[in-house]
């Protein structure tokens, strides 16, 4: 096992800036979120309690001092947005209810941003009917096909023609992001396995931490420093992470936030 580097001098973003909850402030406990004032104040009330608990707002997308890794957790979760008012699956599935009572189910934007480029997605057939936490998605990705999970039994009632392959833009419409639409056939608010709430902000929490890992070690390497972080020309991180990572770690984080993959 190495030696863990030195980071007094590491300006890692807040896991809540990469989820798009707030809009900008340095981590200065190491991703040890229970010991933190603000994740308590999230849990307890919310992303309205944060200004409480002092989160202070900049200039979304700034960049986080000169630490490669923090940069390159910032540029991530540039753009993508956790909603905490959706039920979210393992895999990163939300699921949102319409008036009607049925659900419209899409990726979560920041697992879109690991997976760059997604070369296309198979989606269930409209008038299929899927089992709870039966696979109901691949995403094909590479070498990759990735298994997502039903968060919930019901029948598909509408396929997206042209899902969203990527995190959003400017022109995205925010309620355009949906997949497909499923018409439960069970209770929607006590189906198991999904987050919400506080579970939620822990879920994409280790998400974070897992991403995190596998940057800290080959962008922060403990033997030399020197040896630097792979960036692209004007100091924005490489678009494809698998570039970043390599294949071997690349594989073994979709393995971590994909048990099912294939």
């Amino acid at each position: 096992m190495r030696s863990q580097p030195d980071r007094a001098s590491s300006e890692l973003p807040c896991v809540w800036v990469t989820a798009g909850v707030l809009s900008y402030r340095i981590c200065n406990h190491e991703y040890d979120c229970e010991t933190c004032a603000l994740y308590r104040a999230l849990q307890e009330g919310g992303p309205d309690a944060a200004a409480a608990a002092g989160a202070g707002a900049a200039t979304p997308g700034a960049i986080v001092g000169d630490d490669p890794v923090g940069r390159y957790l910032a540029e991530l979760g540039a753009g993508c947005s956790l909603h905490l008012d959706r039920a979210y699956s393992a895999e990163g599935l939300w699921m949102e209810t319409e008036p009607g009572g049925d659900v419209r189910i899409g990726l979560d934007d920041y697992t879109l941003r690991l997976l760059q480029p997604v070369q296309d997605v198979v989606l269930p057939r409209v008038g299929a009917w899927l089992q709870h936490r039966a696979p109901c998605a691949w995403v094909n990705r590479g070498r990759l096909a990735i298994a997502l999970r039903s968060p919930v039994a019901g029948e598909v009632v509408a396929v997206h023609p042209r899902p969203a392959l990527a995190p959003p833009r400017g022109d995205d419409r925010p309620d355009d992001r949906w997949w497909f639409r499923l018409r439960p056939h069970e209770s929607v608010t006590a189906a198991s396995g999904l987050y919400r709430n506080e579970a939620l902000l822990g879920w994409y929490l280790g998400r974070v931490r897992a991403v995190h890992e596998q940057l800290d070690a080959v962008m922060r390497p403990a033997t030399d420093p020197a040896v630097g972080p792979v960036l692209n020309d004007g100091g924005l991180p490489a678009g494809d992470l698998e570039a970043v990572l390599g294949r071997e770690r690349f594989e073994a984080l979709v393995g971590t936030l994909f048990p099912m993959q294939i």
